[in-house]
């Protein structure tokens, strides 16, 4: 059977053609092994939202899109009205303002998805080599952990604010064994590099602990999720 590797991470994205679409839909249905690197890749991908730096705009970037689009916004000059003007609905007096906002921002807002769009394609791109040789867990609806071939995990999450004296403390557990690998606080996307590696059938569990972490959880994991 001929697998479909190259189309894999495209379609995690749901970059591809309508014709490769379907033709990974058809393979996967029968390749568990394809289907299943299409699963740790879309979990990855949904992780990109955590790991993907916020791009800033260049400063000069508003003046060039304010003339560029100037010869656009510009009123026309006026000309004679002919003799017998067809009746036409005319513009509200409020228009050549609202142009004059609306066009700067719809092309402002077109170079910002471009270079989102960008940004996220190099995202997958770096991303394909640890991907096809790491494996991703899911951290129930927490977020996803990536573990590189060496066994460095990392954990990709969004996580609401804890109160004052409270934060979230990572472990990892082989067995009944539980190992403290990191303290973070909440309030956005995480991207946490864990302290302690993890093997295959390990498990990874969050907790609410005490502000600096315990060395024993001390409540009950909100989330966890087999390597």
């Amino acid at each position: 059977m001929e697998h479909v590797d190259e189309l894999i991470y495209g379609q995690a994205v749901h970059a591809l053609s309508s014709d490769d679409e379907e033709r990974v839909a058809l393979h996967v249905a029968e390749c568990d092994r394809c289907r299943r690197q299409l699963r740790e890749a879309e979990a990855v991908a949904a992780s990109l939202a955590y790991a993907a730096p916020a791009v800033a705009p260049p400063p000069e970037l508003r003046d060039r899109i304010l003339a560029a689009v100037a010869p656009v916004v510009e009123a026309p000059a006026a000309v004679p009205a002919p003799a017998a003007p067809p009746r036409r609905a005319s513009r509200p007096a409020w228009w050549p303002r609202f142009a004059a906002i609306a066009v700067p921002v719809m092309a402002a807002a077109v170079i910002g998805m471009l270079v989102w769009n960008v940004s996220l394609r190099n995202q997958v791109s770096s991303l394909k080599g640890p991907l096809s040789q790491g494996h991703v867990a899911k951290i129930g609806s927490f977020g996803s952990v990536l573990t590189n071939p060496g066994g460095r995990p990392t954990l990709f999450a969004s996580a609401r604010p804890l109160p004052a004296g409270k934060t979230y403390e990572a472990w990892v557990i082989r067995g009944k064994v539980a190992v403290p690998a990191g303290v973070f606080q909440g309030g956005g996307t995480i991207k946490l590099e864990l302290t302690k590696p993890a093997k295959p059938g390990d498990v990874i569990a969050i907790t609410i602990e005490p502000a600096g972490g315990t060395k024993q959880p001390t409540t009950t994991p909100i989330a966890n999720g087999t390597v």
